[in-house]
């Protein structure tokens, strides 16, 4: 089970760690709509490097009804959905809003697409909201690492690092240490 964790947590493409960087403007491509399921099939399939968000949004919001499509296919590899989800934070961040708190929280979904969902959820929700909706997988997750990329998500929301804190405080010592990049990022 840890082992699958960890892959799944390598395999979640991750937004930059460094500061913000100024938002350039994206030229949305004009694609048929054949040419457009091609191209979100194209990067759903590309196993060697993340899409960069800057190319899903060249795909505009059009693209938003294919990637939910996909997020809500059980029978797709957690992998494709996990980017898939990645795609739809680009492309419709308000859809992207109404489900990212829902996967995070559904402990029947694959660990890749819930920690993709828990990455999404600091990109598209308010910072209150955010703490909101991971605040039950900070809590109440069965799986230690899953409670750990919450807090990180957490720790990068106004207001979360209590949150994270008092949740590190309640977890065994033998599980505190996946808890030490948000623990950092909060300050500690």
């Amino acid at each position: 089970m840890i082992v699958f964790l960890i892959a799944a947590l390598i395999a979640t493409p991750r937004p930059p760690r460094t500061g913000a960087t100024p938002q350039t403007p994206v030229q949305q491509e004009q694609l048929t709509d054949a040419e457009l399921k091609e191209r979100v099939q194209t990067y759903l399939s590309t196993i060697e490097r993340p899409i960069s968000a800057a190319r899903w949004k060249a795909l505009g919001p059009k693209a938003a009804p294919l990637l939910e499509a996909v997020i809500a296919d059980g029978a797709q590899f957690p992998t494709t959905r996990a980017m898939a989800v990645d795609g739809l934070i680009a492309v419709a961040p308000d859809r992207a809003a109404a489900l990212v708190g829902k996967l995070a929280r559904d402990e029947t979904e694959p660990v890749v697409v819930r920690v993709a969902a828990m990455h999404g959820a600091g990109q598209v929700l308010s910072s209150p909201r955010a703490v909101s909706e991971l605040r039950p997988v900070l809590r109440s997750a069965k799986n230690a690492g899953l409670r750990a990329q919450a807090a990180e998500a957490m720790s990068r929301s106004k207001g979360g690092c209590t949150e994270v804190r008092d949740q590190v405080a309640r977890e065994p010592k033998a599980n505190r240490g996946a808890f030490e990049r948000a623990l950092k990022r909060c300050g500690e």
